[in-house]
C-alpha cells in the first residue's frame, strides 16, 4: 500500500513538474513583454528609446558652422549627437573628449561613426573656434528651434547639457547617454551595434 501511494505521489510529482516546465517559459516572455526595459538594461549601457524617434536630418542641421558638410558627412552613419544651449565649458569639452576617444577605439569601423555638436545659433559658434582647431573631426552645426523639444519626447525628460544621443543609420534616435557617462559602457554599445548592423 506504502508503495502504491509512494508511486502516485511521484507520478502527481512528476505531472507538475511538467507542466511547470511548459507554462514557466510562457510566463516569462509575457513578463518580459510587459516590461522591456528589464532586458535592455542588461543588454545596453545606454538608454533605449522605445520605439526609436525618427528625426529629419534637416532638424538635426539645421545650417553647418565652419568648412565642413555635416549633413552629407551624417546621412547613413551612426552619429554621437551632443546637444549644448549656449557655450562649451569643461563638462561639455570633457563629453567631447570622450566621444573622440570611443571613435578612435573603435578602430576599423571609425569610417561608420560621426559625431555632431549641435549648437542653438550663430553666437555660439565664436567660443568653440579653438574646440574645432583641435578636433578635426567634429562636425558642427546649428540644429532647429523643435529639436530640443523632439529630444526630450524621445528621452522622456528634459535635455541635460552634455547629454549624448546616438542616431541610427535611418536618423532615428536610438540610445541616449547622460551627462558623465561611462565611456567604455558607450564603446561597448557602439561595437555590438556595429557587429549586429550590416548598414551605416
Amino acid at each position: 500500500m506504502a508503495i502504491a501511494k509512494n508511486f502516485l505521489w511521484r507520478n502527481r510529482a512528476l505531472i507538475i513538474l511538467i507542466a511547470l516546465i511548459s507554462i514557466i517559459p510562457f510566463g516569462l516572455a509575457w513578463y518580459y513583454a510587459q516590461n522591456p526595459q528589464l532586458i535592455t538594461k542588461r543588454s545596453n549601457y545606454g538608454s533605449l528609446i522605445l520605439p526609436p524617434i525618427p528625426l529629419d536630418y534637416g532638424e538635426l542641421v539645421a545650417h553647418p558652422v565652419g568648412g565642413g558638410e555635416p549633413l552629407s558627412e551624417i546621412k547613413g552613419r551612426w552619429v554621437m549627437v551632443h546637444v549644448i544651449s549656449d557655450q562649451c565649458g569643461d563638462r561639455c569639452a570633457e563629453t567631447l573628449y570622450k566621444t573622440k576617444q570611443i571613435r578612435l577605439m573603435l578602430n576599423k569601423e571609425i569610417p561608420r561613426v560621426r559625431r555632431l555638436l549641435l549648437i542653438a545659433d550663430d553666437s555660439a559658434a565664436a567660443g568653440l573656434r579653438s574646440v574645432l582647431e583641435n578636433d578635426e573631426t567634429l562636425l558642427l552645426a546649428v540644429r532647429s528651434k523643435t529639436l530640443p523639444e523632439k529630444l526630450a519626447a524621445a528621452v522622456g525628460k528634459p535635455l541635460i547639457e552634455d547629454m549624448v544621443i546616438l542616431v541610427d543609420p535611418f536618423g532615428n534616435a536610438a540610445l541616449w547617454y547622460d551627462s558623465g557617462f561611462d565611456p567604455y559602457g558607450m564603446l561597448k554599445d557602439l561595437k555590438h551595434l556595429l557587429r549586429a548592423s550590416q548598414i551605416g
